[in-house]
């Protein structure tokens, strides 16, 4: 009984941690010719409704792509690429457990107790969209816990950490 008390406390501990992981992942074509992409244009994702926060992401966004050597145009200017973001947010638990005692083989009497707290998390998922066959030829995505009364230089720097390594591997290397 002791061991499964011990192995239970152990297993919410571990729980609390993954839910404050953070994961930055890419994926895309490999028969997509990278080389060619020289020029992009936004175009409509699923956005996030605050003007300011959306502003941040696609500063951020644009600023990857120009260290990467694309030129951002109109729409109308037949750019090589579309680029698009999707952010989403959804409510997680984070949990903590706590013991007390000398172990679980007759050392002493074991206590616990676990502490749960809602957690917010982003999810930030940008795709490149081939412009001459509408297909996505790369996307990255990058998740976070998130803090609601975070400062506003603290969310352009967030935003922007979670861009710059999300787009680490932007070119694929062939």
């Amino acid at each position: 009984m002791r061991i499964a008390t011990f192995a239970m406390t152990v297993g919410v501990a571990l729980l609390g941690t993954i839910a404050a992981a953070k994961s930055v992942t890419y994926d895309y074509n490999r028969g997509a010719d990278f080389t060619r992409y020289r020029t992009y244009a936004w175009t409509r994702g699923t956005e996030v409704r605050d003007e300011l926060n959306n502003a941040r992401i696609v500063r951020a966004v644009d600023a990857q792509l120009t260290a990467k050597g694309l030129t951002r145009a109109e729409p109308s200017a037949s750019p090589d690429v579309l680029v698009a973001y999707h952010a989403s947010f959804e409510k997680d638990l984070s949990i903590q457990g706590f013991t007390q005692g000398f172990g679980p083989f007759g050392l002493g009497d074991r206590t616990g107790s676990a502490r749960v707290q809602p957690v917010l998390v982003g999810t930030l998922v940008v795709d490149i969209i081939d412009a001459r066959t509408n297909a996505v030829v790369w996307r990255g995505m990058a998740s976070s816990d998130i803090d609601p009364a975070t400062s506003p230089e603290r969310r352009d720097r967030n935003i922007g950490k979670a861009t710059e390594k999300m787009f680490k591997n932007y070119p694929p290397k062939p």
